[in-house]
């Protein structure tokens, strides 16, 4: 019984440690816009009153901060556009509830594109991501396409 309790306590520490070490590699980190370089982004579709550009996420990290304080917060989506193949920096309004159910066939609608953007952004990433000097990057909302 002794041994019994003393593998639960020990599983306990594990799992405890192991949650304290998981939740930490996500960090806020504030990003130089000036630093990349802003993406011509080439639509695919040509609808009545707009266009798209159709991406793929790759992986998605939503804002963990509340929406609403002094700094310029943004959700960041790591995406491949389907028609170039470049991969796109996506960063969106900070919203918290926001999320895209599917990962792929997402479009970047032209008139949602922001040309009135800041210095920089603030977004939650992982410790270790680099994004490179130069990557392509807009500033827009994504969409999904219903049929």
């Amino acid at each position: 019984m002794i041994i019994m309790f003393m593998k639960v306590k020990h599983l306990f520490y594990l799992c405890i440690g192991l949650l304290i070490l998981g939740c930490s590699r996500i960090e806020q980190r504030k990003i130089d816009l000036y630093q990349l370089q802003k993406a011509k982004v080439k639509m695919d579709m040509d609808m009545t009153d707009d266009s798209c550009a159709i991406v793929d996420i790759i992986t998605y990290f939503p804002n963990r901060e509340k929406c609403g304080t002094n700094k310029q917060l943004a959700n960041l989506y790591l995406c491949r556009q389907q028609s170039t193949g470049d991969t796109l920096y996506v960063f969106a309004d900070c919203d918290s509830e926001k999320s895209i159910p599917f990962d792929y066939n997402v479009c970047i609608m032209k008139s949602d594109i922001k040309t009135n953007i800041p210095k920089e952004v603030v977004v939650s990433i992982l410790r270790d991501l680099v994004i490179p000097k130069g990557a392509k990057y807009v500033f827009s909302n994504l969409f999904w396409l219903v049929d």
